[in-house]
């Protein structure tokens, strides 16, 4: 990780040039596309034609002039920060048609249109090690000391929340000291403290001014930047929040009764997620007008103070607002998908399966497809509960023989084949062939589909005793046993009913359940899974996602105790083996490395011991997926990456999406 002498800052569009037209800047800024990202690159300036787009959008002009809302000018901060188009200049107006699964699928949401960080991934994020991929956002500039021990941002003076309130340094207090340190809280709304960690203490965030703010650790801490660069939680409005801290108001107790939750925590946890109030002051392009739950939509509206412009110094977002229909059925969705209903959109209907039906819609639809560049390892990882509260499970699935016996006995070609539509390879859980990790031995590994293989490792682990139906008893002389969960996924389902039919092969009884996704993340977060799927992160993204390789945060399905273990710093959860507390004394190392050259050679020692634990079953690694696009709805890349790290549809900077018939 290169360590900058000087402040890192994007040319910027001070506001006498934005008064000015200022368009002369347009060749030099910092959240250029990619070229080859779709469409022309150039950023030709050029206004759709018949467009007169001015400085703000027509409808906030309007209340300007009504005296209803303050001048542009003083709604954007003094340099605000200037986004090239992807293809071209847009112009106002329109809505964003979309959708989601309703509660529990929220995440699309938040993906989509509040991406709003310190700083943030380049659009053409690759999930390279160090910081060369990270610029400035929120944050004016940044300067790392020398040893990766104290981090200096500076803010956007005149920067405002949704609501017209001075966003400044008090709110970046607010969110470290009282919600990411915060006793109670990082637990019930799911925060990783871990980045905020070095040397098993806490950062001490020193406030320098009103809009310059430092986190200095007790030891360096190569990973934060990347971490600020993904999680955006230590952004939020202090002046809104504190009512509903117990440490910012005595009487927070008849708040809580009014809101019916059972304790401040839960009504706060609420309260600061942007997807299920419409309260809350944001600094997003949109802000939530109807939340999650209040309807058969969720509705978002521009922000007025929103503080970013195009080359021209207008305004953004383009866009007046975005509905996302809730539509809990996936069929219901691909119908809606094939008459031409979304804007744009890429989650829950977008399997290989329907993709030759969408095709066949594209012309009477209006709509084309993007592509999108898989960052997953791999399509489906099969997660048994290594730290299974039931201690048969537990010895069962602990036997690395065991696990190898299920992961031959999988037909992976007849998957890719019937479920996949012929696209993607046989492979474990393991970094991408584009990745700086890739390690063939560790892809391909007990992927060969071989029965009688199977079944010497499932006697070798001691389980080749059976009962009158063929099944293998367990340690306590009973058939082996156990659930699946998925979330309701239509690919999911589909290869855990033929794994299904694999493992009883090989005298294995184990039974696909699908369950709604807010039930599944309680049922896993407690330890009360026998076994779970989900898509396989870390194949581009290895080091921002390590979790599929180690157990270090909550998402490691595979190991919770453990994973609680390392993130409490042994307070609570269980002590892993030998083998796995070597992985993490590697990533304490990793954590404290600013270069990306040692990054990296830690970082594969960690996958050459992952690969030999064999912690999870991989499927198939993911060829490139698709989503949908309307012809009206305009600078799209081609090309969209598909991850929860870089947050997918945030890197391409929606703000500047626009829609012209």
């Amino acid at each position: 990780m290169n360590r900058p002498t000087t402040p890192r800052r994007p040319p910027v569009l001070g506001r006498r040039m934005f008064l000015a037209g200022a368009g002369a800047v347009a060749g030099s800024l910092v959240l250029a596309a990619c070229s080859g990202s779709g469409g022309s690159s150039s950023g030709s300036g050029e206004t759709p034609a018949g467009s007169a787009k001015g400085k703000e959008a027509p409808q906030l002009a309007e209340l300007v002039e009504q005296g209803q809302l303050p001048p542009v000018e003083e709604r954007l901060p003094v340099e605000p920060l200037v986004v090239e188009p992807n293809d071209r200049i847009g112009q106002y107006g329109g809505i964003w048609q979309s959708a989601f699964n309703g509660p529990g699928d929220q995440a699309g949401i938040a993906l989509a249109t509040m991406y709003e960080g310190l700083v943030r991934w380049v659009p053409n994020w690759t999930g390279a090690p160090g910081d060369e991929e990270i610029i400035v956002n929120v944050a004016s500039s940044y300067e790392v000391n020398a040893d990766g021990t104290e981090y200096t941002f500076h803010l956007r003076e005149g920067m405002k929340w949704s609501d017209g309130e001075p966003f400044t340094a008090d709110d970046l207090v607010f969110g470290y000291q009282d919600i990411i340190l915060n006793a109670e809280l990082p637990a019930k709304m799911a925060i990783d403290k871990n980045p905020y960690m070095s040397g098993g203490e806490p950062a001490t965030l020193r406030v320098d001014d009103p809009l310059t703010v430092t986190f200095v650790f007790a030891e360096p801490n190569g990973l934060f930047l990347p971490a600020l660069a993904e999680a955006v939680t230590l952004i939020v409005p202090k002046h809104y929040l504190q009512q509903f801290h117990a440490a910012h108001n005595p009487d927070v107790d008849a708040l809580v009764a009014a809101e019916g939750q059972d304790s401040w925590v839960s009504m706060f946890a609420l309260k600061v997620d942007a997807t299920m109030n419409a309260d809350i002051p944001v600094i997003y392009p949109w802000k939530t007008m109807t939340a999650v739950g209040q309807g058969t939509r969720v509705e978002l509206e521009r922000n007025p103070y929103y503080w970013k412009v195009d080359p021209d110094g207008s305004q953004l977002p383009y866009l007046d607002g975005v509905s996302f229909q809730v539509i809990e059925d996936n069929e219901v969705m691909l119908a809606g998908a094939l008459q031409g209903d979304f804007d744009m959109h890429f989650r829950n209907f977008n399997t290989p399966t329907n993709k030759p039906l969408l095709a066949d819609a594209r012309e009477d639809g209006d709509f084309d497809f993007f592509e999108l560049t898989p960052s997953q390892a791999n399509r489906m990882s099969i997660m048994l509960n290594l730290t299974h509260q039931n201690p048969v499970l537990r010895e069962v699935f602990a036997n690395k023989d065991f696990r190898i016996g299920l992961s031959h006995a999988i037909d992976r070609q007849q998957l890719i084949d019937t479920v996949f539509q012929r696209q993607g390879t046989p492979s474990q859980v393991a970094p991408r062939e584009e990745s700086p990790f890739y390690d063939e031995a560790m892809a391909t590994q007990y992927t060969e589909y071989d029965v009688d293989l199977a079944n010497q490792h499932l006697d070798a682990a001691g389980f080749s005793q059976r009962d009158g139906s063929g099944l293998r008893l367990g340690p306590d002389g009973q058939p082996i046993r156990f659930l699946v969960s998925h979330a309701n996924v239509t690919n999911e389902a589909d290869v855990l009913d033929l794994i299904a039919g694999y493992w009883a092969e090989v005298g294995i009884d184990m039974r696909p359940e699908g369950i709604e996704r807010t039930l599944l993340d309680e049922r896993r977060m407690a330890n009360q899974h026998d076994a779970m799927v989900w898509p396989a992160g870390g194949g581009t993204d290895v080091i921002v996602n390590p979790h599929w390789y180690l157990p270090v945060s909550n998402r490691a399905d595979y190991a919770q105790l453990w994973a609680k273990w390392f993130t409490t710093g042994g307070a609570e959860g269980e002590a892993p083996p030998a083998e796995v507390q070597q992985q993490y004394e590697l990533y304490r190392q990793l954590q404290q490395t600013p270069a990306a050259d040692q990054q990296e050679q830690l970082m594969k020692e960690i996958l050459r011991l992952a690969a030999e634990q064999f912690f999870h079953i991989g499927t198939v690694a993911a060829g490139p997926g698709y989503g949908i696009v309307k012809n009206s709805f305009h600078n799209v890349p081609a090309a969209v990456t598909d991850s929860f790290r870089a947050k997918s549809t945030g890197l391409t900077n929606p703000e500047q999406y626009f829609i012209q018939a």
